[in-house]
């Protein structure tokens, strides 16, 4: 499955709560082809190496930071999903539009 990641602009980390659903707060970094969320958080983190020299990095934009708290990743398959503190939330299917499905 592929995922689009969209990271927040002038991010919070979580601190203060999220930032507000609008796409201006968010910039798409990557487009990463793994089987689940969590992978294709790992897939955008530096660990051992820069996150963009991972084979299932299909596109990505060079100097982005890891993904973290507050960064938005959407599914092919239209689930939109919130990095949250520990885990991942389900967005609402109302936010679907704005990230491109």
């Amino acid at each position: 499955m592929k995922y689009t990641v969209w990271h927040a602009i002038n991010p919070t980390f979580g601190i203060g709560g999220h930032r507000e659903f609008i796409l201006q707060n968010f910039k798409r970094v990557a487009l990463v082809e793994t089987t689940s969320i969590d992978d294709a958080s790992r897939l955008t983190n530096h660990i051992d190496d820069p996150w963009w020299d991972n084979p299932e990095v299909i596109k990505h934009v060079g100097g982005s930071r890891s993904t973290s708290v507050g960064d938005v990743v959407v599914a092919e398959n239209g689930a939109t999903y919130l990095c949250d503190f520990v885990g991942w939330k389900e967005d609402p299917a109302d936010h679907l539009e704005m990230f491109g499905w």
